[in-house]
């Protein structure tokens, strides 16, 4: 782990690729090396490769507490988002949610919805909200 000039951040980087990265991954010592992170830090956080190119998000979501999809706005294909979830679900991860980057600020500001499940299980959509920026 090294230090940041930030406080309370740590940062493990990967260093050069190894030749087998997912067996490394699925390996005894990786479950107790993310539980020995538990044991040190608040929040842990692994950065991979997309879901849909090479198995390792798939193989560490079956270790940690939740997944998050991080997808580029107007960038990313709507199929390709679909198909990571269902692989995510496939492993049993657990979805946290979606963190959509890229997003091109509008002067005029932006409506959203936002979404819940409700005590049973049925989608309900909130009002849209309106902020400018």
């Amino acid at each position: 782990m090294q230090s940041t000039e930030i406080p309370n951040l740590d940062i493990l980087t990967s260093g050069p690729v190894p030749p087998n990265p997912a067996e490394i991954l699925s390996s005894k010592k990786m479950r107790l090396f993310i539980e020995k992170c538990k044991e040190i830090y608040d929040t842990v956080l692994f950065d991979t490769p997309p879901v849909n190119s090479v198995a390792d998000a798939s193989i560490l979501s079956t270790m940690v507490d939740g997944t998050i999809i991080v997808t580029a706005a107007n960038q990313t294909e709507r199929e390709a988002v679909k198909a990571a979830k269902e692989q995510l679900e496939k492993v049993n991860a657990r979805i946290l949610g979606v963190i959509l980057n890229k997003v091109k600020e509008s002067r005029g500001g932006y409506y959203y919805y936002y979404y819940y499940y409700g005590e049973d299980n049925q989608k309900v959509r909130k009002k849209k909200r309106h902020a400018y920026s």
